[in-house]
């Protein structure tokens, strides 16, 4: 999936999800965490908004595309470490990169959720980039706009 489409499923998720926790102090972590989470997955590829700068070319040395910064390990030691420096923040990422390997499962690339350490790999018959993805963002920025609204 396209970065555009990453944003607006994750923005659905945690804008459900923020009413739930009533732990969160700040919506602005919450939400910049999620952001963050949201597109953090994809540092690793060269062409992604998180992968055109000088950290995410080294990385891409050591790492392929949809590999480790898709691993649900990866996800949840970083929203570990964040959880303990504050909750909203820890579970806006791990809502966010959630969002982000779940909307990729759906790819025809598809992604291992085990990944280094085992095999579940799940894919899914949407192209990115396609008019799929296309009609899905478009869905997704409806159904934003009336989670944000009744939410108020």
């Amino acid at each position: 999936m396209i970065f555009r489409t990453h944003i607006a499923f994750a923005l659905l998720v945690g804008l459900l999800g923020y009413n739930y926790f009533v732990f969160v102090d700040t919506w602005i972590l919450y939400f910049l965490f999620l952001f963050l989470g949201a597109g953090i997955p994809d540092v690793d590829h060269s062409k992604s908004k998180f992968g055109r700068n000088i950290f995410s070319r080294i990385i891409v040395i050591f790492s392929k595309h949809r590999k480790i910064f898709h691993s649900l390990f990866f996800g949840m030691l970083v929203a570990y470490l964040l959880f303990l420096y504050d909750k909203g923040a820890g579970f806006g990422f791990l809502l966010g990169f959630f969002s982000h390997v779940v909307l990729d499962s759906f790819t025809k690339q598809g992604i291992n959720f085990l990944y280094p350490v085992g095999e579940f790999k799940v894919r899914g018959f949407v192209k990115s980039g396609g008019i799929l993805e296309t009609f899905l963002f478009y869905f997704l920025v409806i159904l934003d706009t009336v989670s944000f609204l009744t939410s108020t």
